[in-house]
């Protein structure tokens, strides 16, 4: 991006040479017109000289003495004599011609004749000029004047025509004031138009000269009075934008040397006093704010360290008196003496315990998930063996409602690194949750299979669905989705997919209202550098359903 001195400097520049433009061509204009005043008025001298010396033999000459002859002397020979002297003497030259010749040497070229033509039509045509380029291609300036007969030219060129003349030529029978001929002067111009290249290029160069004297001291006027300011200008804006509110009055000193830029300066000034003003305020808040906001996160902490222990011991106070009821209730369904009655009592009271004791361990689990207790016990694992136990332990969920439910796991599954009791829950989650909405007649389907790197495992059922925009709320805690839900605090697949994250893996559905949901996670395939061990994780709720 070029600077605004530049931009400045392109468009005087551009202005000042369009300007001498117009001025030379002005100028070499001017110098061809003067050129040919000066030619015009040097030709009508000469013109003039050889028709007063015309005149002057025509008026003096009665008898004079030639080549032993007594008779008058012929202004026409004498035109042609001193002629060829002025030729001989300057490279000019000048000729008395008329269309009807006494002397063939006097006989008139084209342009001659048709000057001679314009004089003849009109008393007031007297004079013709014009540039010319000769045979050798010299420049030159042609100037014609007209001869009009007077008295003393007519007792040899006046009535009656055809008689001879005292000089023994027939006279032309011409009246006062009749075109009598013309003087044609020739003026080389070589010389005067190289003087007045010589002049115009002269008044160049001066002209040249004057423009980048004036160039200089316009751009240094400009460096010094705009480029240095807005320089300095610029270096106090870079200076606050850095966070350096405080401009020194001697920074600021030579700005305010010009009006304009004073202007600027104190602009600037009382900016960056408002700008420290306002960045302190902002310290303080944000000081303030940040003392707030590390007061809440420590209250928020101990409010969740709190919920996890309540959690924790919730947990543990329920399920132990849940275990003895579970426990009492196979006793007594174990006795044969039981009535139908009591025993379909007894085995809803096992049924609901049950189920309350697998959502009490649910929400032990989460709890040690949200304390970062988990630990995983890894180990080579084949997952078509979780899959095939965790598949036949729904089963009989599965045909009480009527539901068909089908495993597909490909043969060469390779071994993952994982802890077999949590996929297993994994799994048993993700397949309660299909026996759950699956409607009776429905259909589950469980497909393991090699997806690059990873081994993925899909349960995908003919439930309702998950509209797309609870798809990722049921991965949180404690939420479910908006339409009916059967029983549950909505932990299992939190739970789930924070157990898939632990094993280094991801878990997603996918699902589109009334045409089912496919539940799949991946797990890493096993490697030797990734291999075993016992691994302690503190991991996030994702979600649940």
């Amino acid at each position: 991006m070029r600077s605004l001195t530049a931009k400045f400097m392109v468009g005087i520049t551009g202005l000042v040479l369009a300007v001498l433009f117009i001025a030379l061509s002005l100028d070499f204009a001017y110098q061809q017109r003067q050129a040919d005043i000066d030619l015009l008025a040097k030709a009508s001298l000469v013109a003039k000289q050889q028709q007063a010396t015309r005149s002057f033999i025509s008026r003096s000459s009665h008898d004079e003495f030639v080549h032993g002859e007594t008779r008058p002397l012929d202004p026409a020979e004498v035109g042609e004599g001193v002629s060829d002297l002025f030729a001989d003497l300057s490279k000019s030259q000048v000729k008395q011609t008329n269309l009807v010749p006494r002397i063939e040497e006097n006989a008139p070229d084209d342009f001659e004749r048709a000057a001679l033509e314009y004089f003849m039509a009109s008393a007031e045509n007297n004079e013709v000029w014009q540039r010319v380029t000769l045979e050798d291609g010299t420049p030159a300036f042609r100037y014609m004047m007209a001869l009009r007969a007077e008295e003393s030219c007519l007792k040899c060129h006046g009535e009656p025509k055809g008689e001879l003349d005292p000089t023994g030529y027939p006279k032309e029978g011409l009246k006062l004031g009749d075109v009598a001929g013309a003087i044609s002067v020739i003026l080389p111009m070589r010389e005067t138009l190289a003087n007045a290249r010589a002049e115009s290029v002269r008044l160049a160069i001066l002209v040249v000269f004057l423009a980048l004297l004036c160039f200089g001291l316009i751009w240094l006027i400009l460096w010094r009075q705009v480029s240095m300011p807005l320089a300095e200008l610029a270096e106090v804006a870079t200076t606050v934008g850095m966070g350096n509110f405080l401009i020194s009055k001697e920074r600021l000193r030579s700005l305010k040397a010009n009006h304009e830029t004073a202007v600027v300066a104190d602009a600037f000034e009382q900016m960056s006093d408002r700008l420290r003003e306002l960045y302190t305020g902002l310290e303080h808040k944000v000081a303030e704010r940040t003392r707030e906001l590390e007061e809440a996160n420590r209250e928020l902490e101990r409010i969740s360290r709190y919920k996890s222990e309540f959690l924790t011991m919730i947990s543990h106070e329920l399920r132990t008196p849940l275990t003895s009821i579970i426990a009492f209730t196979e006793l007594l369904l174990a006795d044969r003496r039981l009535e139908p009655e009591q025993r379909e009592s007894l085995s809803e009271v096992l049924e609901s315990s049950q189920k309350l004791l697998n959502m009490i361990t649910n929400l032990l689990d989460f709890s040690r998930i949200e304390a970062g207790k988990v630990k995983l016990f890894r180990e080579m694992l084949d997952l078509r063996d979780p899959v095939r136990d965790v598949a036949r332990t729904v089963q009989p969920l599965a045909e009480r409602k009527g539901i068909a439910l089908a495993v597909r796991c490909a043969p060469d599954l390779p071994l993952v690194s994982a802890d077999p009791l949590r996929i297993s829950q994994v799994l048993l989650n993700l397949l309660s949750n299909a026996v759950k909405f699956t409607p009776e007649g429905g259909r589950i389907d469980v497909d393991c299979g090699v997806d690059g790197d990873w081994v993925k495992v899909t349960v995908r059922d003919t439930g309702p669905g998950v509209p797309r925009e609870e798809q990722e709320v049921i991965f949180q805690a404690f939420r479910q989705g908006g339409v009916r839900r059967p029983e549950g605090w909505g932990l299992g697949l939190a739970l789930s997919a924070s157990l898939v994250q632990a094993h280094g893996g991801r878990i997603w559905v996918d699902s589109e209202p009334g045409a089912g949901a496919a539940f799949t996670f991946t797990l890493p395939i096993w490697s030797e550098q990734g291999s075993g061990g016992n691994d302690e994780h503190e991991e996030t709720n994702t979600g649940s359903r």
